[in-house]
């Protein structure tokens, strides 16, 4: 009984680990050959995996050839080069090669351009895609807090990070696969437990029962907030956030580039937005009920062409 007890154990544990290695095999790192792993575009892409992945070398040379030419001074070659990249990148991304690497490799080449904003929304995409990626989130920090606007508070309490770091640390697909693995592992228990008749089997259904309904829970908040819930980030240097959704109404207030919003709803051209950012009140304007304000007056509607959706 003992050897049947330890033989199980061991292939449910070499079972997880195996899909937790997958896990891990999932988020990208800098080499190029992850380009081709992840690939979650249109199979009817105009170019081929080998093309992009010919590009994203190309565009990565050409981000350390702008890099050598900030450091000599060189302001116009860097600038040349640095728009030639980001050509590139767009390129693969246009064509369908979703990759987190690529999106920030992109993020930095937009940050070295000095446009925050577009270089906050790839950071965003490339964040989905490798939540773990260290540098990324310090690049995105520093790019942040470059911004002109103050933003508040919008980002989950460390406390919350870590009592729930898995929800923070694997993106959809690996909560999939998690969640997956979970389900094969209680079934596989479920089977040896009607086979082999070991009542001590229950303990081990209820541990992975309860590890498979958090992870489906937290797949489905997760799978809400990346898809249900809009967000963006403003990429013009700055514009207006106006009343309604048109130039004749009057403007409400002014944001600035990398700014991020919530995308509440939209209208033809505009999108109606509450924005992550200190606004600054007309004491002399019919103010009404302060807890009002506090909701309403961070709410408006800005172009969509000043906003890039995350």
């Amino acid at each position: 009984m003992k050897i049947r007890f330890i033989a199980l154990f061991f292939f449910i544990f070499l079972f997880l680990n195996c899909g937790m290695r997958i896990v891990e095999c999932g988020s990208p790192e800098s080499e190029i050959q992850n380009l081709s792993s992840t690939q979650i575009g249109d199979p009817k892409s105009k170019i081929s995996r080998d093309e992009a992945i010919k590009l994203f070398t190309d565009a990565n040379e050409k981000y350390l050839q702008a890099a050598k030419c900030i450091t000599a001074r060189n302001n116009q070659e860097a600038e040349l080069k640095l728009k030639e990249a980001v050509s590139q990148y767009e390129t693969i991304l246009t064509h369908g090669f979703g990759h987190g690497q690529i999106y920030y490799n992109l993020g930095n080449t937009y940050y070295r351009k000095g446009e925050l904003g577009r270089a906050i929304l790839n950071y965003r995409k490339a964040q989905r895609l490798t939540p773990r990626n260290a540098d990324l989130n310090a690049n995105l920090r520093l790019a942040k807090n470059s911004t002109e606007d103050k933003e508040l508070p919008n980002e989950a309490p460390v406390v919350v990070r870590r009592i729930f770091f898995w929800f923070f640390l694997l993106n959809g697909n690996e909560l999939i696969l998690l969640a997956v693995s979970l389900y094969v592992v209680l079934m596989l228990l479920l089977f040896f437990l009607i086979v082999l008749k070991y009542s001590w089997l229950k303990r081990f259904m209820i541990g992975f029962s309860v590890g498979l309904f958090v992870a489906v829970v937290s797949l489905g908040i997760k799978i809400y907030t990346e898809q249900g819930v809009s967000r963006g980030v403003v990429t013009a240097s700055k514009c207006q956030v106006r009343y309604g959704p048109g130039e004749e109404y009057e403007p409400k207030f002014e944001i600035h580039d990398g700014a991020e919003c919530l995308i509440e709803g939209e209208r033809d051209d505009w999108y109606n937005v509450y924005v992550f950012v200190g606004v600054k009140q007309d004491t002399g304007s019919k103010t009404g009920a302060e807890e009002k304000v506090t909701k309403e007056v961070r709410k408006g509607w800005l172009q969509k062409k000043n906003v890039g959706v995350i």
